[in-house]
């Protein structure tokens, strides 16, 4: 690994300092994503549930023991709908409300998720090309040393480009999981956002339909 750091020069400075950020990036996101993964799922049905019997304290309390930007986007608009039943609010007003209270929040929930995932594209954009940077300037290099022996040297020419080539092989190995990971990440970004937009029509359902039957 030192052989080709030292053989790409000066390039596989800043190439080196993209892994490292590539690297840190993806661990952090990676522990973000754990901590803010939870069973969505089990946790609207079991919310569900209770709101049909009518048991909305217990509903908060349960959504309470989840944690991720789903459940925090549900407590909001159950928390909002309880504070507006208790001031005696109409349903079609209490809907509006909760409906605009939850994709409001929604997007405070989901920011510390896609913090710092740019920097896993911008590290997939720049990585190839410093590399390509590194490979011409040293083809350059190797070029001049043809002309300036007389196309003797054409051996030594050839190990200097083999040498250039190196910085672009570096660029593309740090580009590829750096842009791999972004789009798994991405992935589960979208997967949140879906689950919050079901979240909020579940709720307003509720409001609408099963709230306003009792």
């Amino acid at each position: 690994m030192l052989y080709y750091l030292f053989k790409g020069k000066w390039l596989m400075g800043p190439l080196l300092a993209c892994s490292i950020i590539a690297i840190a990036v993806i661990i952090d996101r990676i522990r973000a994503f754990r901590l803010a993964d939870s069973d969505s799922f089990k946790m609207r049905r079991s919310v569900s549930t209770l709101l049909d019997n009518h048991k909305l304290d217990e509903a908060i309390d349960e959504c309470g023991k989840y944690h991720g930007p789903v459940a925090a986007v549900m407590l909001a608009g159950l928390d909002k709908l309880r504070r507006l039943s208790k001031l005696g609010r109409n349903n079609a007003e209490i809907e509006i409300s909760v409906s605009k209270t939850m994709e409001d929040y929604a997007p405070h929930v989901l920011e510390p998720l896609e913090k710092r995932l740019n920097l896993l594209t911008l590290v997939g954009m720049i990585s190839p090309l410093l590399g390509m940077t590194g490979t011409v300037t040293g083809m350059i290099g190797s070029f001049r040393a043809i002309s300036e022996a007389g196309g003797s040297q054409t051996s030594a020419a050839a190990v200097g480009i083999s040498e250039a080539l190196i910085t672009t092989a570096a660029g593309l190995l740090i580009a590829l999981p750096a842009l791999v990971a972004h789009n798994l990440l991405a992935r589960r970004m979208d997967k949140f956002t879906l689950e919050i937009e079901e979240t909020v029509i579940e709720l307003n359902d509720y409001v609408s339909l099963k709230r306003g039957a009792e």
